[in-house]
């Protein structure tokens, strides 16, 4: 039922994209937004295996109906409310790599390629974000997410933008990324796991500060804490994961 829904929806999205080939008085022209450069960080907490880091192109961009916001990319579709049902992929840049802490062996795990579809609501009370995906990677399971994004204006024109959210991964996604099937568990010594389906929390911030004229510094920060059904496997070995970036960037507008 669940999946039916999700194709309905997705399809739904399409035909609206080739019916309304206008743009909206809301739709850019023209690139607006930041385009940079940034260093990514982040730890899984998988085995032993520690702290990643590597530079990697930035954008929290939009023109006429394609948007970039950070890990995320897509087109924007039918009107809905304060933004646009939006056919959306997400850019999960982790390496979930387990490294055994018995063995010199290591079990790699394939990039999740989550597409699907969701929506972006700028309202005047903060920005809503809710999608729901499908892994075309390996896993073949769902991912749902739903953030919260409020606005703090700090000193010297410093903006502060907390999240608060909730992810949802199937037990097919989570199993894939989280589990220990029998021969993994012989090659790295730890006991085989089923992961469920399992609900995650997550916080975080991004900090936009101005350096001169249109040039910005970005940093986001975001840590989430595993629900039992991953933070239980044995490939864990802290029930959090964090994610950290440091953007320089030019503001088109």
């Amino acid at each position: 039922m669940r999946s039916s829904l999700f194709l309905l929806l997705f399809l739904y999205s399409l035909r609206c994209l080739a019916q309304d080939q206008t743009i909206d008085d809301d739709l850019p022209d023209h690139i607006v937004g930041d385009i940079g450069l940034a260093t990514y960080t982040s730890n899984l907490h998988l085995g032993t295996y520690g702290t990643q880091t590597f530079v990697a192109p930035y954008a929290f961009a939009n023109y006429e109906r394609a948007f970039v916001r950070i890990d995320m990319f897509g087109i924007k579709t039918a009107k809905i409310g304060y933004g646009y049902l939006e056919i959306t992929g997400k850019a999960i840049l982790d390496n979930y790599v387990v490294k055994s802490s018995y063995t010199t062996n290591t079990i790699v795990k394939r990039y999740p390629l989550p597409i699907g579809i969701g929506t972006f609501q700028e309202t005047p009370i903060g920005a809503f974000l809710i999608n729901a995906y499908h892994d075309f990677s390996q896993s073949k399971g769902a991912l749902y997410e739903f953030s919260y994004f409020g606005k703090i204006e700090t000193i010297k024109n410093i903006t502060l933008y907390p999240q608060f959210g909730i992810e949802k991964q199937s037990s097919q996604y989570a199993n894939y990324y989280y589990g220990v099937t029998g021969q993994q568990a012989n090659t790295i010594g730890y006991q085989s796991y089923t992961a469920p389906a399992t609900t995650n929390l997550m916080a975080g911030f991004l900090l936009e500060i101005p350096i001169i004229d249109s040039w910005y510094i970005n940093v986001y920060g975001k840590r989430k804490w595993m629900g039992s059904g991953i933070s239980n496997s044995p490939v864990m070995s802290r029930s959090f994961q964090d994610n950290l970036f440091m953007a320089l960037a030019y503001r088109f507008e």
